[in-house]
């Protein structure tokens, strides 16, 4: 009897449902943590004065970032030229960074502009197809955009003397530069090369129909000459 009634206690133990049982839980790991954590405040910049400091340059927007970079790079030129001796003149403005550039670093002295004139010492012509830039003799000359070398005249026969022309194809258009009245012996392209903004195609010379050390840039476009200080503004 004894043993049947300490069974019967056992079965009737077991068989009690859990939900009559009083639960109790402890608090997951990630509560726990979140207690034991001080209140935080997110804080942010606000106002005019809030300013980004990105590459090195105190910027507020992506235009005041990119003015920057240009002044830099203009800066960097004008170190260059002065190293390299050239006259300069504040004819224009180059942006090194550009696709299209002026075929020197820095503003360089500007002896004769497009179109008609009067001939210089009687030799020269007096519809001028180009621009005179007269940075020294001798100073490198960059190519203006990237393109191919279309022609390499290094020999002096007169008319532009030694000269280098390049292709491009820019804003759609075919459009070729001309470089005259470089240095003998000058030129360090050939046809067929491809060139890119700003490197170095030759050195400015006294060659050819000439009264001077200077650069003859010529710009055409569709084949026609058109102003080159114009074209270049436009594009720099």
């Amino acid at each position: 009897m004894v043993a049947f009634s300490f069974a019967t206690l056992l079965v009737t133990a077991t068989s009690l449902s859990a939900a009559a049982l009083p639960v109790t839980s402890s608090p997951a790991p990630a509560q726990l943590a979140a207690e034991a954590l001080p209140p935080q405040e997110l804080l942010t910049a606000s106002g005019p004065s809030a300013s980004v400091l990105r590459d090195g340059y105190d910027a507020t927007t992506p235009e005041e970032l990119e003015a920057a970079r240009a002044a830099e790079r203009a800066a960097l030129a004008a170190q260059r030229a002065a190293a390299l001796g050239f006259r300069t003149a504040a004819t224009y403005t180059n942006d090194t960074g550009s696709a299209v550039q002026w075929p020197f670093p820095v503003g360089v002295p500007i002896s004769s502009g497009f179109g008609p004139r009067s001939s210089p010492g009687g030799i020269g012509s007096t519809n001028h197809k180009g621009l005179d830039l007269t940075p020294g003799q001798g100073k490198p000359i960059g190519a203006i955009a990237a393109g191919v070398v279309s022609t390499v005249q290094r020999t002096d026969g007169g008319g532009l003397g030694v000269y280098v022309v390049i292709d491009h194809v820019i804003d759609g258009q075919n459009v070729s530069s001309w470089y005259g009245h470089m240095l003998t012996g000058s030129p360090v392209v050939s046809v067929g090369d491809a060139v890119l903004p700003g490197q170095q195609i030759g050195s400015v010379g006294n060659t050819g129909t000439s009264t001077g050390a200077h650069l003859h840039l010529e710009v055409h476009v569709e084949g026609t000459p058109v102003d080159p200080y114009s074209w270049l503004v436009a594009r720099n």
